[in-house]
């Protein structure tokens, strides 16, 4: 477990920057409250994230890897090192057009092989444009 906000912020910084596939994203570490074991996580919209040309809305597919991404985070950021996902579920809830997305993820449980996390995805407007349940390796 983190000793302080400070090293966990750090410890969420690098995991973000580690994977090459999060270059492509380029989320970016908002807070990390160590009590409520929850991170928070902002990604800007970029159009090469878009679904379809010349429609500024996120895809899918990007809104499913941020929610992993940031669970993931959530997880290693208790555990001290990398957590595979195993299994992930998400709802979308309503599309999003050109905006920034905010993820707050939420460990709910880290057992001895499996950690289970909520994460919810917020627009900038604060509406919830998706809600995910991940369960990560903590082998």
């Amino acid at each position: 477990m983190m000793a302080d906000h400070e090293t966990a912020l750090a410890r969420l910084n690098e995991e973000l920057t580690r994977p090459p596939f999060h270059q492509v994203l380029r989320p970016r570490a908002v807070d990390v409250d160590i009590q409520k074991n929850m991170v928070t996580i902002a990604l800007e919209y970029r159009d090469e994230l878009a679904r379809t040309p010349g429609e500024k809305t996120f895809h899918g597919g990007v809104i499913a890897a941020f929610a992993d991404l940031a669970g993931h985070a959530a997880v290693a950021i208790k555990i001290g090192k990398m957590a595979p996902t195993i299994d992930l579920r998400i709802d979308y809830l309503r599309p999003v057009d050109a905006s920034a997305l905010t993820a707050v993820a939420t460990l709910i449980q880290a057992g001895r092989s499996v950690a289970r996390v909520d994460v919810e995805i917020t627009d900038s407007r604060g509406r919830k444009i998706a809600l995910s349940r991940g369960a990560y390796s903590t082998i």
